[in-house]
């Protein structure tokens, strides 16, 4: 899969989870140095992706940055 197909993927992705208007599968709630963030986690039941993998994805997003 080249960069831009993967880009093109991606952004549909965004926009099909942009949609979702249904209720969060969970809610995490931490508190970090006095701040409380909230996290509304979706699952999309049809995904064969897991928990992890997208985790995953997540991380190494953040260190190329």
């Amino acid at each position: 899969m080249t960069e831009e197909e993967k880009s093109k993927n991606d952004e549909i992705q965004t926009i099909k989870e942009q949609t979702m208007s249904s209720k969060p599968n969970n809610i995490m709630i931490n508190k970090i140095r006095g701040k409380t963030f909230v996290t509304r986690i979706y699952f999309d039941q049809k995904s064969k992706a897991t928990f992890q993998d997208k985790l995953l994805k997540v991380i190494h997003s953040e260190r190329k940055k």
